[in-house]
């Protein structure tokens, strides 16, 4: 922006210099801001890395559960008939009269899962920084939730359902058609982890994020990305809708609760329960941010802090201030008026005048014995 822009746009005018951002003084300012950079996204890839970890732990509590895995598949497949479901048999009969649907199908729910996830995130981690935090915490949270009810509720896909339900007719597309996500030498993937469905879950916080931080028409596309994975994940006999629902609701919720306003809300509420919160300042709380704050923990303008007030400032409104000096009050940047040209006192008993102004006093002709035109008294100067 240039010196006149920045003038009538109210911003600090800035020299040339400085605003191109060239010269050998910024280079180690650049190389300082590299390296936080890189150290940050590197501790958030860390600490993904370290959830993805406790996630694969839970494969290892469903180990000795297979039996109660089982019976809960037919209670839920039993509650989606009570509740007139669409059966994911009948779905998947219109699948298998094309072998290459299928095929797409298994592999769109092999590969696509955790590389999409991973780009995504790395997207918003590294192009779109503000809105990283509220993306992190709705991931974590949702899958925090989700392997709690992985190892509170083993559940097997429906792939399984044949040899328990009389009358289902359900295949299992990956051992059949391939390729098949449960492989000889799989050592992360949990088959009694059907509920909750991260696949949906997951797809349709990717479609949420685009659709927010992008502002192109072309962004509602994502749309498409949940749609086809709830297709997959019940063609390929993987999930039942009860888990996509469930899933899909962990986010949801994950996503209305990590709203800004929200947030405030559930702050008031642990200060009222006297609950421990970090402290807000108090302008923050009751008004919102202030216009010079950037998600509250960067400086105003020129790099200065945005409650931070300027020396000169505070100097020129002390002096401006009213100052009281032996019981008179001594209005400051005003010229002193002689003693002469100063209202005389009131009479007892008659009516009050009102001074005459500073300035019009000051001008008063003087006439030539040294009493001010107009004082009816002719005070001795």
């Amino acid at each position: 922006m240039s010196t006149t822009g920045q003038t009538l746009l109210g911003a600090p005018v800035r020299p040339a210099a400085v605003a191109r951002g060239s010269g050998r003084g910024d280079r180690p300012g650049r190389a300082v801001g590299a390296l936080r950079d890189s150290a940050f996204i590197l501790g958030q890839v860390v600490l993904l890395g370290s959830l993805y970890w406790l996630y694969g732990l839970g494969r290892h509590f469903a180990v000795g559960r297979e039996i109660e895995a089982l019976h809960h598949a037919k209670r839920v497949w039993h509650l989606e008939r009570l509740f007139d479901l669409p059966s994911e048999s009948s779905i998947q009969s219109l699948a298998l009269h094309s072998s290459h649907l299928l095929e797409f199908a298994n592999r769109f729910y092999v590969v696509v899962h955790f590389p999409a996830a991973i780009v995504f995130l790395l997207w918003v981690l590294i192009f779109q920084r503000p809105a990283w935090r509220r993306v992190r915490t709705v991931i974590m949270a949702s899958t925090g939730v989700a392997l709690l009810i992985h190892i509170a509720y083993p559940l097997a896909p429906p792939r399984f359902l044949p040899r328990l339900v009389p009358g289902v007719k359900l295949v299992d597309t990956g051992a059949v058609f391939g390729p098949s996500p449960y492989g000889p030498h799989d050592t992360v993937a949990n088959q009694y982890a059907a509920m909750p469905s991260l696949h949906i879950g997951w797809s349709i916080l990717e479609a949420w994020g685009v659709i927010t931080i992008l502002r192109m028409r072309a962004r509602w596309l994502a749309i498409l990305h949940p749609i086809i994975t709830t297709i997959v994940v019940v063609i390929t006999a993987n999930h039942y809708w009860l888990d996509g629902i469930i899933g899909g609701g962990l986010v949801v919720a994950a996503v209305q609760l990590t709203r800004p306003e929200v947030q405030a809300r559930l702050r008031l509420w642990a200060i009222a329960c006297r609950l421990p919160v970090r402290a807000l300042p108090a302008t923050a709380m009751a008004c919102g941010p202030s216009p010079g704050v950037i998600n509250g923990d960067h400086p105003g303008a020129a790099g200065r802090a945005v409650t931070e007030v300027p020396r000169a400032r505070e100097d020129a409104s002390a002096v401006s201030g009213a100052a009281v000096v032996s019981g008179a009050t001594v209005v400051p940047d005003t010229p002193t008026v002689p003693a002469t040209l100063a209202a005389p006192d009131t009479p007892a008993g008659s009516a009050p005048r009102a001074a005459p102004p500073r300035r019009a006093a000051a001008e008063a002709p003087v006439d030539p014995g040294g009493a001010p035109a107009g004082d009816a008294r002719g005070t001795p100067p």
